[in-house]
């Protein structure tokens, strides 16, 4: 056994310094791992400042955009600091990664553009101010397409509720009560993005059920009808 792990015998002669002396490095080793509570509730607080920081860093605001940086974790505030270089790929990392829904093909009928294939495809722009939860950038030239979804067309029906439901999106609203998508692939966000101005809203999520408006009219959907 280790020198801290033997039996300490104590006589009834022995000081209160000398059990002291014999008692407290046994204590210390037991207990060095130890963390108060407080101090983990320290940490956390100095993090979230820190994180407040990073969201009012104006070197980090993209004037073009209107886009300011956003912390969504204060987990990675220590190693962000010690960054020294950033390794990129060519594509998607430090250069711009845009995604557009353009065409889409339903039960092999295909829409989007003046397609020979669909004598129903017009080519025009579509406007979508019947939807107030359209956005504003998101643009589709065949309007065939919402014509087909605005009548309940069994399989485009399918179509868009499944790219309003498969995804790991998560919503928001902006101060201004708009709702905006947050997502991990601009893949996501632009299929969705797409779903919501043909009528096909995703609105929230919760652990048991996600929240569809689907022309204006809200759905729960249970996630697990998903798996």
């Amino acid at each position: 056994k280790q020198w801290y792990q033997r039996r300490v015998a104590i006589t009834a002669g022995d000081t209160p310094i000398v059990i002291a002396l014999m008692r407290i490095p046994s204590y210390i080793i037991v207990l060095n791992t130890l963390v108060p509570i407080s101090l983990y509730v320290s940490v956390e607080l100095i993090r979230l400042g820190q994180s407040q920081f990073i969201n009012w860093d104006l070197k980090m605001y993209h004037t073009d955009t209107d886009t300011p940086a956003k912390a969504r974790s204060t987990a990675l505030n220590e190693e962000l600091g010690q960054i020294k270089y950033v390794f990129s790929d060519k594509t998607g990392t430090l250069t711009q990664n845009v995604m557009v829904f353009l065409r889409g093909s339903i039960n092999s009928i295909k829409y989007g553009g003046q397609n020979p294939d669909n004598p129903a495809s017009t080519g025009e722009n579509v406007d979508f101010s019947w939807n107030k939860f359209a956005d504003k950038k998101f643009t589709f030239d065949d309007q065939s397409l919402v014509q087909m979804a605005q009548s309940g067309d069994e399989e485009v029906d399918k179509y868009f509720k499944v790219l309003s439901l498969c995804h790991t999106v998560m919503s928001e609203h902006d101060e201004d009560g708009s709702l905006v998508y947050q997502a991990q692939s601009p893949d996501e966000e632009a299929l969705l993005t797409a779903a919501r101005n043909f009528g096909y809203v995703f609105i929230t999520r919760t652990q048991k059920t996600m929240t569809l408006n689907v022309m204006g009219k809200k759905k729960k959907v249970p996630t697990a009808t998903l798996r």
